[in-house]
């Protein structure tokens, strides 16, 4: 079992959820190689899962829009929206998302007014070629439970129900409601176990996902706002 060997100080929270200006892609996997020690694949759950929320952005040029949405575990029904809208100037890399999106997702997250139990992020958490992919960057940042749900692979093959890569099981598949493959990881505080469960009971059943919720509310922000 992986045992973070540090503690997550406020102003290392800080850095990831306001990377510098200017970063380089070499100063960003470094970052990445830092704070992936930090990361917590045990679950720190409260014993009943409540309110879990979505997260995810929208662009319009360097414009992007943010929202979070939570979710009622029980019945599937959305609960509370937060946006937010700033500008970003960092790139759209493969295996570097976290920099260009995380900074508008946690804002919309920490708009809430009340903190779900789990978030979900569209992206990958430890399933991501230097285990620390968005997923990751955002559950630090918050400290708090997060689990990726990816729509492609980034890294690893698929064995059974498992993704794997270099002989470690970096992650899980899951077929949503509609029947396409989602790629399930860790973000940080959550068992793989437990993110999978979690994952099925809001992207197995033809209920609108949170990722989705939150999707279509930063389209709805980004259309509302005059080209």
């Amino acid at each position: 079992m992986h045992t973070p060997s540090t503690k997550v100080r406020h102003a290392d929270r800080e850095r990831l959820a306001n990377p510098a200006v200017g970063l380089t892609l070499r100063e960003a996997s470094q970052l990445q190689a830092r704070f992936r020690r930090i990361v917590e694949r045990r679950s720190c759950l409260p014993k009943r899962v409540r309110l879990v929320a979505g997260l995810d952005s929208a662009y319009r040029g360097n414009q992007a829009f943010g929202a979070a949405v939570t979710v009622n575990l029980e019945t599937m029904k959305p609960e509370e929206t937060a946006a937010v809208q700033r500008e970003t100037d960092f790139p759209y890399v493969p295996g570097f998302l976290a920099f260009r999106e995380a900074p508008i997702i946690i804002g919309a997250a920490m708009k809430l007014k009340n903190q779900p139990d789990v978030y979900f992020v569209d992206g990958h958490g430890w399933a991501h070629p230097r285990r620390f992919g968005l997923a990751c960057h955002v559950g630090v940042a918050l400290n708090a439970p997060t689990i990726g749900v990816a729509k492609s692979r980034l890294c690893g093959t698929v064995s059974g129900n498992r993704l794997r890569d270099r002989g470690e099981t970096i992650g899980a598949v899951l077929r949503s409601g509609s029947g396409k493959l989602l790629y399930v990881s860790v973000g940080h505080k959550v068992s793989l176990r437990d993110a999978v469960n979690i994952a099925k009971r809001c992207f197995s059943t033809e209920s609108r996902d949170p990722i989705s919720l939150a999707h279509i509310e930063a389209n709805r922000l980004r259309d509302a706002i005059t080209p």
